[in-house]
C-alpha cells in the first residue's frame, strides 16, 4: 500500500528487502548497526530501558513476520518492544491501540497507518506529546512521521507485470483477460501497485479487469475470489495485490482444476509451497521482517545515540519469486532461526547507515 507522508507511503503486500541489526543475537558480537545487549547497556536511557511500541494494521501471517522482525530488533538492541494490532484490519481499533501506547508513554512508536489519511491526527498527537513516530508498509501523507520503511509499490507493480507477461508468453498465452483483485480499495499503496501493474501491461494484447474488492478477512477473501473467478471463466491469469490472496487463489485453482496463472504479493509459507508445486507462478516479496526490524533500529539509534531519524524513505527492497528461485529462499522465509540469521547478516551488510540510505518517498501516480 502506499501514500505520501510528510514524507509519504502500504499493504499489504511486490518484493522487498531492508536493513537489520540482529547480528548480536546470532553471532554474539556487537555490530555497527547496533550493539548487542550483552555488549553494552546502550538499550537504557535515563530512567530505565527504552520502550518502543509497534502498532500493526491487522493480524495475519504477513504481519506476524513484521512482528518477529520488531521483536528480534528489541532483543538484539536490548530494548523493550511491544507489538499489537487489531484482530481485523480496522483503523478505529488500531488507532485506539496506538493511543493506548501514547498513554503508556512509550519512548518511540512505529505504526502501519492504514489508511494513511485517518492517521494524520493520531500521529500529530503523539509527536506533540514528545514521542517520535515512524511508519512502515503504508504511508500517511501529510503526517508528522519523518520516516517511512517500505518498497516502491508502483515499481513493484511494473515488475509483477513484466514477469507475468514473460511467463504467459512462454506458455503460448499471448492475449486474454487478467482478473485483478484488491483487498482494501482506496489504500494508496495498493492503488499504486495496480497502477504500476497496469503500466507494465501497456502495449500488450492482455486485457485487465478493474480491481475487484476481495476483502481482507480470510474466509471472505476466498469467497470473493470464488465469486469473481466464477463470473469470468475465460480468464488466463489472476492477480491479487494483498498477502492473503495467493493462498486462497491456489486453493481455489486446485479445487476447480483451473489453468489460469496466479501472480501477486508476499512470501508466506502457503504462497511459497504453491510456487514450489507450480500452482502459483509469481509472487513479489517486500521483506516484512525488515519492515519490523528497521523502524525499531532507527528509533533506538535516535533515542539512545541521538542520531536524527532518517529523513524520508528507507527502501526495504523488492524480490521476484518464481519456481526457478523459490528453493533458494524457502528456508529463510519458513524457518525462524534461519530467518533471524539471514536478516542479521543482510542488515549488517546493507543497512549500516539508515540516514544515508533515506531518500524522498516515491511519488503517487
Amino acid at each position: 500500500m502506499r501514500q505520501v507522508l510528510a514524507l509519504p507511503r502500504l499493504g499489504i503486500a511486490l518484493l522487498a528487502l531492508t536493513p537489520l541489526t540482529l547480528l548480536a543475537a546470532c553471532s554474539g558480537k556487537p555490530t555497527s548497526s547496533g550493539p548487542s545487549p550483552a555488549a553494552t547497556d546502550g538499550g537504557t536511557k535515563a530512567g530505565g530501558t527504552i520502550k518502543i511500541g509497534y502498532v500493526l494494521h491487522g493480524l495475519n501471517d504477513f504481519t506476524q513476520v513484521i512482528k518477529r522482525g520488531a521483536e528480534d530488533a528489541g532483543k538484539a538492541l536490548g530494548v523493550d518492544v511491544e507489538v499489537v494490532g487489531p484482530s481485523s484490519f480496522e483503523a478505529t481499533e488500531a488507532i485506539s491501540q496506538f493511543e493506548g501506547m501514547v498513554q503508556k508513554k512509550k519512548d518511540g512508536l512505529v505504526v502501519i497507518p492504514m489508511p494513511g489519511e485517518v492517521w494524520v491526527k493520531p500521529i500529530k498527537e503523539a509527536t506533540s506529546a514528545g514521542i517520535p513516530v515512524v511508519t512502515a508498509n503504508i504511508t500517511s501523507a501529510g503526517s508528522d512521521s519523518a520516516t517511512w520503511f517500505g518498497q516502491d509499490e508502483y515499481q513493484s507493480g511494473v515488475t509483477l507485470a513484466t514477469e507475468l507477461k514473460k511467463q504467459l508468453e512462454a506458455a503460448g498465452k499471448k492475449s486474454g483477460t487478467i482478473l485483478v483483485g484488491i483487498c482494501k480499495p482506496g489504500v494508496a499503496v495498493l492503488e499504486e501497485r495496480f497502477k504500476g501493474f497496469k503500466k507494465g501491461m501497456e502495449g500488450s494484447a492482455y486485457t485487465l479487469t478493474d480491481p475487484k474488492d476481495v476483502g481482507t478477512e480470510n474466509t471472505a477473501n476466498y469467497s470473493a475470489w470464488e465469486n469473481q473467478a466464477g463470473k469470468a471463466p475465460q480468464i488466463i491469469a489472476v492477480v491479487g495485490l494483498c498477502s492473503m490472496d495467493i493462498p486462497n487463489l491456489a486453493k481455489l485453482k486446485v479445487k476447480t482444476k483451473s489453468t489460469w496463472f496466479i501472480a501477486g504479493y508476499d512470501l508466506n509459507q502457503e504462497t511459497l509451497d504453491s510456487i514450489k508445486a507450480g500452482t502459483t507462478q509469481i509472487s513479489i516479496g517486500q521483506n516484512p521482517y525488515l519492515q519490523g526490524y528497521l523502524p525499531v533500529l532507527a528509533l533506538v539509534q535516535h533515542l539512545r545515540d541521538k542520531k536524527p531519524l532518517p529523513a524520508g524513505w528507507v527502501n526495504v527492497g523488492t524480490e521476484v519469486v518464481t519456481k526457478a528461485n523459490v528453493d533458494s529462499l524457502y528456508s529463510r522465509e519458513t524457518d525462524h532461526a534461519a530467518e533471524t540469521k539471514w536478516y542479521a547478516e543482510h542488515v549488517e551488510k546493507n543497512f549500516k547507515d539508515l540516514g544515508a540510505l533515506a531518500k524522498p518517498v516515491p511519488p503517487t501516480h
